[in-house]
């Protein structure tokens, strides 16, 4: 006799999506977690005494805002901050800044005013081709996908059919530069373009495939309208935890698992790490594929061409993220003098143009820590008092791509310091005394999700968002979006799954809806 209905593995926003949707269904939910903290790679922590940081993920660019009422978070407490502003980008001094505006008009406004009317019509005719994009996604958001090149084919029109191969298989400065002629104009705005293409990516913004990720970014959700949690990130996590309790559910953290117990092709539930075994009539993993089926399944229990698939995933994903306290709100001089005292100031980004990024990534290819990469600084309690003590003192973090991935034994210290010193001497350009600012830090890279997550390779995408990775091929070739896997009784439902990464709650909220009609054929074949 089954102890649940249903185990759930990881209290991140996906596990607890589904463990919402099912509990409240009658199903009697067990979530466990590795850590002391619901939320995964989008946690907030109390990082320094007082302050509390977004650890991960910090902003909502893909969540569909329907969920909130649809999953009871309101009734939570949980609310969004809309800033008027997403981000301001600066590059060199004589380079115009872009600021990427929520409002419509107040974006056509600036590219106009600003840019020019050839970045005005540039930008605009580049939505337009991106809505190809859109439709595509939208289709397909809760339903099993079939694959890229499956999705093209079924087009109608050869012109729809280019356009779609271009978005999924093209560089996405070859996009950017249908709109965007000459490389040495606009660098602010297509380089802002070509950093939602390298994300979530082990690409350039010139190599082939890279397109893909740019169109999920822009298509899948609104890059134009962050999103911010009140309280942080993690509110997602915390505010689910709570409807799911408030069900009957329940979460057990600094609970690691060992292994699936698979018996005759199923799996009935799991032994934890101590030996305890906790039996279920389904196991959902919320877990990339690699740990989840390399790491929890015993050896011969899948399929040959099923676990070679899985091994060749690709994760490898660098990055840093730099959290701070700092004693005041920065003064801005030079490019950015004009952000002072508006609210375009919270966050801001040194991307000085697409070459910049593709300079970055063939050094970070190469081992080396980039001459000049590429950063966000932003400023979470400038519009969130809650996050800082109320001082005067505030919260800051930094956050960069292309961090190495094959880095020498013994030399990742060393190498994640070079890469801070560089990221807060790009910001020195337009806060001359930023390093005087600085009073508490601590740096993130990739390997520290991995040890922390048991995330392969610290890739917060769980698997790359390479044209080959999305869509039904997601998670390997097969298997139609990756819920389902070839053991019985056993699903996935997190992020390496379709839709894919980022704060969405689509995969936990998919998921859940498959495992509820499999439950539901179950119960019907046992009442025969």
């Amino acid at each position: 006799m089954s102890e649940y209905d249903v185990i759930i593995v990881g209290a991140g926003h996906n596990g607890l999506t589904a463990g919402v949707e099912l509990q409240r269904a009658g199903k009697k939910v067990l979530i466990l977690e590795k850590t002391n903290w619901p939320g995964g790679q989008a946690a907030t922590k109390e990082l320094f005494k007082g302050y509390k940081h977004s650890v991960g993920a910090w902003a909502l660019l893909i969540f569909r805002e329907e969920l909130i009422k649809y999953l009871e978070m309101d009734k939570e407490g949980f609310t969004l901050i809309r800033p008027e502003s997403s981000f301001t980008v600066f590059g060199e001094p004589n380079q115009p800044c872009f600021i990427g505006f929520t409002d419509p008009i107040d974006l056509a406004n600036h590219l106009a005013e600003d840019h020019g009317i050839d970045a005005l019509d540039g930008f605009n005719s580049l939505g337009s081709f991106f809505s190809n994009f859109k439709e595509m996604f939208e289709r397909y958001m809760h339903e099993k996908p079939p694959t890229l090149e499956e999705i093209i084919a079924m087009e109608p029109d050869d012109k729809t059919r280019r356009a779609l191969s271009k978005l999924s298989y093209g560089s996405a400065i070859e996009i950017i530069r249908e709109f965007f002629k000459d490389s040495d104009e606009h660098g602010c705005i297509q380089g802002s373009l070509s950093a939602s293409a390298i994300d979530g990516t082990h690409m350039g913004p010139y190599t082939k495939g890279s397109a893909a990720s740019m169109s999920y970014h822009y298509t899948a959700g609104d890059t134009y309208d962050f999103k911010i949690p009140k309280g942080g990130i993690g509110t997602v996590s915390s505010s689910l935890m709570k409807v799911f309790e408030r069900y009957g559910g329940e979460v057990r953290f600094k609970s690691i698992v060992d292994e699936f117990i698979i018996e005759h092709g199923a799996v009935v539930g799991v032994r934890m790490k101590g030996g305890e075994e906790i039996r279920s009539q389904v196991t959902i993993s919320t877990l990339d594929s690699k740990m989840t089926f390399a790491n929890m399944c015993a050896p011969g229990t899948l399929p040959t061409d099923f676990s070679n698939a899985v091994d060749d995933i690709e994760y490898a994903n660098g990055y840093v993220q730099v959290h701070m306290t700092i004693k005041e709100l920065p003064t801005f001089r030079n490019q950015l003098e004009f952000v002072n005292g508006t609210v375009q100031s919270w966050l801001v980004a040194y991307i000085k143009g697409p070459e910049q990024l593709h300079k970055a990534w063939q050094q970070s290819r190469a081992g080396q820590v980039a001459d000049d990469p590429a950063v966000y600084c932003y400023f979470p309690s400038q519009l969130d008092s809650s996050l800082s003590p109320g001082d005067g003192t505030h919260t800051c973090t930094m956050f960069s791509h292309y961090f190495p991935t094959n880095i020498p034994a013994g030399k990742h210290r060393e190498m994640k310091k070079l890469m801070v010193e560089k990221m807060i001497t790009a910001i020195e350009q337009v806060i001359p005394d930023f390093r005087d600012l600085i009073m508490d830090q601590v740096a993130f890279t990739q390997r520290y999700f991995e040890k922390a997550f048991n995330a392969t390779e610290g890739d917060f995408s769980m698997g790359l968002l390479h044209p080959g990775q999305m869509f039904g091929d997601r998670p390997v070739p097969g298997w139609d979006g990756g819920h389902e896997t070839p053991l019985a009784n056993l699903y996935m439902a997190g992020g390496a799954c379709h839709p894919g990464p980022g704060v969405t709650c689509l995969p936990g909220l998919n998921g859940a809806r498959i495992v509820l009609d499999k439950l539901g054929e179950a119960n019907e074949r046992a009442a025969e």
